[in-house]
């Protein structure tokens, strides 16, 4: 009997400890590192225009021992601009509210890099970005200066604000470069003049 009255009291004694006291933390979540295949945000900027083409000294003095062009007739409105050691020649075509274009000639030996680097030039100076070989391909159409045929390239920026409206021509193992840039609205305009005076000039 002393033995079963043992027991309720261990008992008794078991049930009266106090409940464990459990601790709580608050676990800020981990920040999660980017994987490499996570697709990135495209960009929606312009971008900058790109710097004018500038020729080591030893092309500038080859460029200049090429014979002077004839030129055909200068077209109304147009004007010869100032001397440019770079340039067989600038015409400069002024519109209104002091807006302008310019004609712009050049000579250089070989090709100048090729095809896609002249055109991406002209395309990075008006803020577009590079084309491929095949769109670029796409834009050529034929020209003329005199009877020398080679390419040409009608671009147009973003804004719609610049134009430029390039000739390429190869002869000789060199490149003739007739290029009227400037204000979108005049280039326009002078599309026919320009024609006219590729068609009556004559390169060496």
């Amino acid at each position: 009997m002393r033995s079963l009255l043992i027991i309720p009291v261990l008992i008794l004694s078991v049930g009266c400890k106090p409940a464990p006291k459990i601790n709580q933390y608050k676990a800020e979540p981990e920040a999660v590192a980017p994987t490499a295949n996570a697709p990135a945000v495209a960009s929606t900027s312009t971008p900058a225009p790109a710097p004018p083409m500038v020729a080591p000294e030893s092309m500038k003095a080859e460029a200049a021992s090429f014979s002077e062009p004839k030129w055909g007739t200068l077209p109304a409105g147009w004007s010869v601009g100032p001397e440019n050691a770079m340039r067989k020649a600038t015409f400069v075509i002024a519109g209104k509210d002091g807006t302008k274009a310019e004609v712009a000639v050049t000579v250089f030996p070989g090709s100048v890099g090729g095809l896609s680097a002249n055109v991406n030039r002209w395309r990075g100076q008006i803020g577009l970005s590079p084309a491929s070989e095949e769109e670029i391909n796409t834009l050529a159409q034929p020209t003329k200066v005199g009877p020398d045929a080679g390419q040409r390239f009608i671009l147009v920026s973003l804004d719609g604000k610049k134009s430029t409206d390039a000739a390429m021509i190869p002869k000789n193992g060199a490149t003739w470069f007739f290029k009227l840039s400037g204000d979108a609205a005049i280039v326009q305009a002078n599309n026919a003049a320009f024609n006219q005076f590729l068609a009556t000039s004559q390169i060496p």
